[in-house]
């Protein structure tokens, strides 16, 4: 069922940006980063008790299920409300998909930058992002697709582990079952387990070397091509903590200079003739000292969006001029001034882990939050999202254990 919260402010001729997937850090600073330049904001979440549904950047929040036709009913049933054409900003893999599927209907009453479906396609599905990727060479780790038990002695027969395995699509049934988008596999009896299990979810699996070094040798592009396919904004960054550690979204991320990572997205992005925002992924391994592409997310913001925000680089709002048409804001470029970005709650959870592992220490720890100046979730102008995550999580300190499922599992908690 549809609910609505009380609409906030007074409606404007200014075309509003749809934010999808409000319930989600994401959603929130991509909801604020708008709101800041006076565009209105109506959000779309799935769970009206999420704390970043709390924000006070949106006007209006509608609640339904954002990775499924529920989408679609709820956007067609909204056109009415507007007087001019609004901009669609979504948030998550699924939103992106449901779009995608349904652009020909939605495009009549809403403006959205994407590349065509079958580029779409090609970058959110992994194994046909990889296969892409080897066959016009650029690096990406030694990757398998094993279609059947037997092939796993193939794959062990060619390198060394550790591996990492995950399925070609991302799936809830997938985080259910793992309690993580990727594993990472030790043994050969690990690698035969996880994709015993696996099984039972996907019959697409990936299996990939695991690239050696730690969590600060990953990096990122993020970026926007315009409805022409002609770069507008690259900005990179690299990851200093990730949660999970290992296989996570980034909690502490600063912006860096990397022309050999930003070279290499320029060229793959050119070569499919992309348009609209995402990211690509890169880590720098041990032994060869070489860049590998681990994963491309594209159609949507990156966890760590309000980073470009903080250092001046105005993606978000490029997206929406040029979505409308209107001319590009100036200052597009980045400025390499270190920047820090910071999703605090998460970060304390990584920090713990880290310190546990002897990999950081409560010195470096604090030397690592000077020059912070964005965060994920707390904000002095938006106060309720993060008021409302500190009270779930030390609600979750008073749970008992026996009736708490997640109390079982160690990467669990109140403020996850």
């Amino acid at each position: 069922m549809l609910k609505i919260l009380m609409a906030k402010g007074k409606i404007t001729n200014t075309p509003p940006a749809i934010v999808i997937k409000l319930d989600s850090i994401t959603g929130l600073d991509t909801a604020r980063i708008l709101s800041r330049y006076g565009v209105p904001v109506v959000g779309i979440a799935d769970d009206p008790g999420h704390y970043c549904v709390k924000t006070n950047s949106c006007r209006e929040v509608f609640f339904t299920d954002t990775s499924g036709e529920g989408l679609v009913r709820t956007l067609l049933g909204l056109t009415g409300r507007f007087k001019s054409k609004p901009v669609l900003f979504p948030c998550s893999d699924e939103s992106v998909r449901i779009i995608s599927a349904n652009r020909k209907a939605l495009r009549e009453f809403y403006n959205f930058v994407m590349p065509d479906d079958d580029v779409l396609s090609m970058y959110m599905n992994k194994e046909s992002f990889y296969r892409y990727a080897e066959e016009n060479g650029f690096p990406v780790p030694a990757t398998f697709f094993p279609e059947k038990k037997s092939d796993l002695e193939t794959i062990l027969a060619e390198a060394d582990l550790p591996y990492i395995i995950k399925p070609a699509l991302k799936s809830a049934e997938w985080i259910e079952c793992f309690n993580d988008k990727v594993i990472k596999v030790n043994t050969r009896e690990e690698l035969r387990g996880v994709f015993e299990n696996g099984s039972e979810i996907t019959d697409r699996m990936i299996v990939q070397k695991w690239i050696k070094g730690d969590d600060s040798k990953l990096y990122s592009c993020i970026f926007y091509y315009d409805r022409n396919g002609e770069r507008r904004v690259s900005f990179i960054s690299s990851k200093l903590r990730q949660w999970y550690t290992e296989n996570g979204d980034a909690c502490l991320a600063e912006e860096c200079m990397n022309d050999e990572v930003a070279g290499i997205t320029r060229d793959l992005l050119s070569s499919t003739g992309f348009a609209g925002i995402g990211s690509v992924e890169y880590k720098l391994d041990d032994e060869s000292g070489k860049y590998y592409i681990i994963e491309a997310n594209v159609g949507r913001p990156v966890t760590r969006i309000a980073l470009t925000e903080a250092a001046g680089v105005p993606l978000l709002y490029t997206m929406y001029c040029d979505a409308l048409g209107l001319p590009l804001p100036p200052n597009r470029e980045q400025m390499y001034k270190g920047t820090k970005w910071i999703s605090f709650h998460r970060d304390l959870q990584a920090s713990w882990e880290y310190y546990r592992d002897r990999k950081l220490s409560i010195t470096d720890w604090i030397k690592s939050l000077y020059g912070v100046k964005s965060f994920a979730v707390l904000s002095i102008r938006d106060p309720m999202p993060f008021a409302s995550l500190l009270m779930s999580g030390l609600l979750g300190l008073f749970k008992n254990p026996e009736n708490d499922a997640e109390s079982t599992s160690s990467k669990s908690s109140g403020f996850n």
